[in-house]
Formats: structure tokens, C-alpha cells, sequence
């Protein structure tokens, strides 16, 4: 009787929590209802008898339904893009494996338990086990793992599709601007997505950087596409104009170049490279995690600076047990502090140079604070660590740029100030899905007037604009499968919609293909 009562009270758990994640799975709960009720009604007869054949087959469908609600519970959706890509880099990044490990074995145990209650409380009970054999179909056909994988395939495959290619335009094509080239520092804001701008719920998180959005050009309706929906994947879309799309199911070992990623796309960094730029990438964690090092590598970014190139250099925050509070790598004001004596050092060569620097203080699922931030009452009478984190970060991003401009570096320099991708579950992912969501994107820059540009684009469509913003002149304002905002002409997401757009993202293969180098026999 224990193991029964056990079974339901965990496996109501379990629906309930899942109907929670995503309402229309409320009809879950009602086949784990009846199994419970049945284990609490059989469970004086349970407790002799050994497992028959076939006891174990209720168990797929709930393992599969454990993969499920584990990427929900940790990134907010389901996605098969992003699992597949990072299946194929190092992870390696000082401790953060172990503590999504550790968050994810939390996540697995009430699921655990139901199959060794299950084992206990069904042995030798064979209406128990033929009812719970009778139910593992329905359980698998209708279940968020089987359905998503379901339409990602169906969206894949469908009959009318866009073709991606007809649309892609040749980034070398871009034209160098006349006379001296400006600078450029790209500054990307861990999931500081622009939902956050809205003061009904979330206060004044966002109020340094509307005092920045007021001095310059910002793009107000950047939604997310397919594949740009993590921090790598936002630096190839707003970089090169093109979705992350990965290798998928081709072998890496029968493709030598899998950790040059992207080798034959033309990123804003391969461009300005061409012109003479000198490039610099900068992240405060490992530069080797989920192939960011074969991006730098592969898009003439001249160095390379990581958690591995830095971290002695500043002191780590370390909590009672020792551990470090910041698994990924270095505090963002350390990050900027760094990137304040990168400038220094490019301002004083001779090229117009370009710096590209990523923070991580807004990250999932709490956020990390920089030191001099939790003795900031303005940040701490916040009333959660994620907000404090986010508006930590955006005061010290306002304070880098002012400090750029009092020594005199902002002289001839672009600055844009985006985000990533838009927030992954975290403290406040509830309010943040009540409303429209888009990304951050603000360009600063002398004689570019104050605007808000709400024009329906995608991040494939910062590219063009960052061009653009420095000087070049492209045919139609087109770079890769981006649209300029500043060109006046309608994005693709803004003629054929965001859903078909997605849907074309996912059936492509000869972007996809093009852009990695891969030549397919005829």
C-alpha cells in the first residue's frame, strides 16, 4: 500500500506540474489520475508477486514526457534546433555542466520515483499492468515529446515551402564605405530581451538602457525565428544574416570542418576583416563552449579573449561551500573592465577597429550579480535575483559606454547595444510570456537620429543594418537572408509572415548546405 500511495501522489505531481508548464496538457493528468486511483485501490493486493511481461511499457511514454518537461523546466520550450547542435560541441564551461546537471537530476527524480513505484506497486498484478499496457499507446501518441518532434518534422517536410535560397543575398557584395571607417563595439546583453521595457512588471530594470534607446536608432519588433533562439545562434544571425542552422543528422566524421562553423558564410566580421578591421571577440566564459572558438576562428576575428584567456586576472565569487557563485566564468564588470583596456589598446593602432563582447549576467535561471551590484540598494530593492541580475548589468552597460565617451573612444564609433535571443526560464519567464516578446537592438552612432523603428524583422535581419550603419551600400539593403531596417524595404519575416518563415528554416537544406561547404553527390 505504501508503493501505491507513493505512485499517486508523485504521479499526480508530475500532471499537475506538466498542466502547469503548458495548460493544454490538463488532459494528462487524467490517465496518471486513474492509475493512481487504481494503485491505491489494488495496493493491498500488490504486495506479493514478481513483475510479469510487458510491465515496463508505460514507461516509454513517461520517459519520453521526462525529456520533455526536463527542456521545458530548464530553457522554457522544447526544441529540436538547439539539442541537436549542442550535441555536437564541448560544453565546457569551469562548472556550469554540473550545475545544469545538478538542475536536471532535480527535475528527473519525481519522475525516477514513479518507476520504481511503478515496478513496486504493479508486480504481479495483471489487470494493473494490461490497464497500464492499454494506456502506453495513448500516452505516446499524445504526448508533448512525441507531438512536438511530430510537427517539427511535418513543418520540415511540408509540400509549400519558401525557398530560403531565393532569397539569400551575397554578403561580399557589400560596398566599403568612402573615406575613414568607423568603429564599432557590439555589445550583446545576455537575454536582455525589450518585454523587459515594461514598467508594470518590471520596474525600472530597463531604464538605462531606454536612457541609451533615446539617443539613438532602435528596432522595437525583432521577433525570434527557428534556430536563433540561443546565444551562438543570435551571434551568427545578427552577425551573418542567416539562421544557426547545424549539421543534423550528417556525421561528423565524415565532415572535417564541423568545428569551423559556418566556414563559408560571410559574416559582418569576414567583411570588415576584407577592410582592414581590426577584430576582437570577447566573452566573459569559455571561449571553447558549444563552438564559439570555431566561430572566432572561422570568421577572422584576429583574437580571441574567454574565461581562459582573463579569469586569473579577477577574483571569482565563491560561496560558503567554496564554490563558485558564477559557474560560467568572469563577472560582467569585470567582462567590461576587460573590454575597456581591449579598446584602449585597439584605439591606439592604426585600423579602424571592431570589438564584439557578450555578457552573461541575465542568464537562466536566476541571473548572476556582479560584485559591486550587491552593495547597490538601487539593484537590491529589487524583488528577485533574475530582475536585480538584469538591472545590474544594464547600469553597468549604460557606465561602460559613458566611460568610453569621457576618454574620448567614442570619437568616430559605433556602438549597438543588442540582445542575444529572448529570455530563457527563469524567475519572471511568466510575466515575460504574458506579453509580445522581441528582442533588444539599439544603434548609437553621431548623425543618426533618435528612432523607433517598428518594422517586423527577425535577427537575420541586424546584419544588413549593422552593414549599413557603418557605411556600406548593399543592393536593396539586403545582406544574406536579412533586410535592412534602415532601407525602408519590407523583411522577409515582414512580407511572408513569421510562422512560414519558421517553417522554411526548418525544410531548409541548400542554405544550410552552402553555407557549411557541403557538396551533395548528383
Amino acid at each position: 500500500m505504501i508503493w501505491a500511495g507513493i505512485f499517486a501522489i508523485t504521479a499526480l505531481n508530475i500532471a499537475v506540474k506538466v498542466a502547469d508548464e503548458d495548460p493544454k496538457w490538463i488532459l494528462y493528468g487524467f490517465p496518471p489520475l486513474f492509475l493512481s486511483l487504481l494503485a491505491l485501490g489494488f495496493g493491498r493486493t500488490f504486495a506479493n508477486g514478481q513483475p510479469t511481461k510487458g510491465w515496463w511499457l508505460p514507461l516509454i511514454p513517461l520517459s519520453l514526457l521526462m525529456i520533455w518537461y526536463v527542456f521545458i523546466r530548464i530553457f522554457g520550450h522544447f526544441s529540436l534546433a538547439p539539442i541537436l547542435f549542442h550535441f555536437q560541441y564541448e560544453m565546457e564551461s569551469n562548472g556550469i555542466v554540473g550545475s545544469v546537471a545538478f538542475q536536471m537530476a532535480r527535475e528527473i527524480l519525481p519522475f525516477l520515483l514513479v518507476f520504481v513505484c511503478w515496478r513496486q506497486a504493479a508486480r504481479g498484478h495483471r489487470r494493473m499492468q494490461m490497464l497500464g499496457g492499454l494506456l502506453t499507446i495513448p500516452f505516446l501518441v499524445l504526448n508533448p515529446f512525441t507531438l512536438g518532434i511530430g510537427n517539427h518534422v511535418m513543418r520540415a517536410y511540408a509540400s509549400d515551402q519558401l525557398n530560403l535560397a531565393h532569397h539569400f543575398a551575397d554578403p561580399s557584395l557589400a560596398e566599403k564605405p568612402q573615406g575613414q571607417q568607423p568603429n564599432l563595439i557590439h555589445i550583446y546583453l545576455e537575454s536582455t530581451e525589450r518585454t523587459l521595457w515594461d514598467e508594470s512588471l518590471f520596474g525600472k530594470v530597463a531604464a538605462p538602457l531606454k536612457r541609451l534607446e533615446a539617443r539613438g536608432f532602435s528596432a522595437t519588433g525583432i521577433a525570434e525565428s527557428e534556430m536563433t533562439n540561443w546565444t551562438l545562434a543570435g551571434h551568427v544571425a545578427s552577425n551573418c544574416g542567416t539562421p544557426l542552422f547545424g549539421l543534423g543528422a550528417i556525421d561528423r566524421n565524415d565532415f572535417d570542418d564541423v568545428d569551423a562553423l559556418l566556414p563559408k558564410a560571410v559574416c559582418l566580421s569576414d567583411i570588415l576583416a576584407r577592410d582592414g578591421y581590426a577584430l576582437t571577440f570577447m566573452k566573459g566564459a569559455m571561449l571553447e563552449f558549444a563552438g564559439t572558438d570555431g566561430f572566432v576562428a572561422a570568421h577572422n576575428y584576429q583574437k580571441g579573449i574567454g574565461y581562459g584567456q582573463i579569469g586569473a586576472n579577477y577574483p571569482a565569487q565563491v560561496n560558503a561551500f567554496g564554490s563558485r557563485v558564477n559557474p560560467w566564468g568572469i563577472d560582467d564588470e569585470d567582462l567590461f573592465d576587460a573590454a575597456f583596456k581591449e579598446i584602449t589598446a585597439l584605439s591606439a593602432g592604426k585600423k579602424p577597429f571592431g570589438l564584439t563582447m557578450t555578457t552573461i549576467g541575465g542568464h537562466s535561471p536566476a541571473g548572476y550579480i556582479s560584485r559591486s551590484c550587491l552593495d547597490d540598494a538601487d539593484v537590491m530593492a529589487l524583488p528577485n535575483r533574475t530582475l536585480q541580475a538584469f538591472y545590474c548589468t544594464n547600469k553597468l552597460t549604460e557606465a561602460f559606454i559613458d566611460k568610453l565617451a569621457k576618454a574620448g573612444f567614442l570619437k568616430n564609433t559605433i556602438i549597438v547595444v543588442q540582445s542575444d535571443h529572448l529570455a530563457m526560464r527563469n524567475e519572471i519567464y511568466r510575466q515575460l510570456k504574458s506579453r509580445e516578446r522581441r528582442n533588444t537592438f539599439i544603434i548609437l552612432k553621431d548623425g543618426l537620429s533618435p528612432q523607433l523603428n517598428a518594422t517586423a524583422a527577425t535577427m537575420v535581419d541586424a546584419y544588413p543594418t549593422l552593414l549599413e550603419a557603418l557605411g556600406y551600400k548593399l543592393p536593396d539593403g539586403k545582406a544574406g537572408l536579412g533586410v535592412s531596417l534602415l532601407s525602408g524595404h519590407a523583411t522577409l519575416a515582414g512580407r511572408v509572415g513569421l510562422d512560414r518563415l519558421n517553417d522554411a528554416i526548418l525544410s531548409d537544406h541548400a542554405v544550410r548546405d552552402s553555407l557549411w561547404g557541403i557538396e551533395r553527390g548528383t
